[in-house]
């Protein structure tokens, strides 16, 4: 089977040789490694031309600061069965493509493999960002695979048959998170196919370590959020689907009544809440300890309280902005990078 992995690119000079070292030194060679380089102003063409021919480079004439016009620019030099969609700032297990072939052998009806994010160590907050991931992914995810409706396809470490993406997903560059708009049309798509999550496709991702770089991609994250919801929702026909967006958005919704609005209502029961997300944090920190060999996790997992409220506030904040206000902002948010 040939795989090519496809990479955008802006202004990645910090991790960038890193991310496509992990994509050569696989077990299973990718049969192409294509970056789209989108106009960047640091020395992130220099490194990727270093490479020489052992990758293909595009190097953009302008800027598009729109990372999903990137992207297809790479998709139309990709002529292999399968291509793999990942991003810069991205490490790749050794084994990363080796696992996604092997998805995709399972059913020839599956048209979309989706890997297993871990967060690269760094402070607290990459700690609970890891936390964070592995409740998702090893809880939500894995229930989602068995009805064949998973509810986001991270760009970072999703795969697709080419044929089938270029002919029914295709781009549309009108929202600022072109992974779950991808994830939609699939799930939307009238002739069910079969969506894999492979749990041993392992990527690792370098997280904000800095409350500043988080918020702004938190306001990222939920401006995709609701724009996706806003755009596909209406076309939503498949009930797995329907529940995985409605305990999704019912959950959010919950935190957010229970941290802003229950302590003016009922301070007893808001405490007594309070102490019931300690005891779930702290089991969640032992069980990441545990998993992950990481005993940072349980020490960490006493500080989720404080990314939890600011993701409940980011998340009523750009309901305000994107679906009252309709303020949509499709420029691509980059936070700020660090050496591997």
């Amino acid at each position: 089977m040939k795989i090519t992995i496809l990479i955008p690119a802006y202004n990645e000079e910090q991790t960038i040789k890193d991310s496509v070292l992990s994509c050569l030194h696989q077990t299973k060679k990718a049969h192409h490694i294509i970056v789209v380089d989108d106009w960047s102003t640091d020395k992130t063409g220099e490194i990727l031309d270093s490479f020489w021919d052992t990758i293909t480079v595009l190097h953009l004439s302008k800027n598009t600061w729109n990372k999903s016009i990137a992207q297809q620019v790479g998709l139309k030099q990709i002529k292999d069965k399968v291509f793999i969609a990942t991003d810069a700032d991205t490490i790749l297990d050794i084994n990363f493509v080796k696992e996604i072939e092997k998805s995709f052998r399972i059913d020839r009806k599956i048209v979309a493999v989706c890997g297993y994010v871990k967060s690269i160590k760094n402070n607290w907050l990459t700690a609970c960002r890891e936390l964070e991931y592995i409740i998702w992914q090893d809880l939500h995810k894995s229930a989602q695979s068995h009805v064949n409706s998973i509810l986001i396809l991270p760009w970072c470490c999703t795969a697709y048959k080419t044929k089938f993406f270029k002919k029914h997903i295709t781009f549309d560059h009108d929202t600022i998170a072109e992974d779950l708009d991808f994830s939609y049309k699939i799930n939307n798509y009238k002739k069910s196919r079969y969506i894999n999550f492979n749990k041993h496709a392992i990527v690792y991702t370098q997280d904000p370590n800095t409350i500043y770089q988080y918020i702004h991609q938190l306001r990222r994250w939920a401006g995709w959020w609701w724009q996706n919801l806003r755009k596909h929702v209406p076309n939503v026909n498949k009930l797995p689907f329907i529940f995985e967006i409605a305990i999704l958005y019912l959950e959010w919704i919950i935190y957010s009544i229970i941290i802003f609005i229950l302590p003016f209502i009922n301070l007893r029961l808001y405490l007594v809440l309070l102490l019931l997300f300690f005891i779930y944090s702290i089991s969640l920190g032992i069980y990441g300890a545990i998993t992950r060999k990481r005993i940072d996790l349980f020490f960490y997992s006493f500080f989720l309280i404080i990314p939890t409220t600011i993701n409940s506030y980011i998340f009523l904040s750009e309901f305000y902005k994107q679906i009252i206000r309709n303020q949509k902002i499709l420029i691509w948010f980059k936070p700020q990078r660090r050496k591997m």
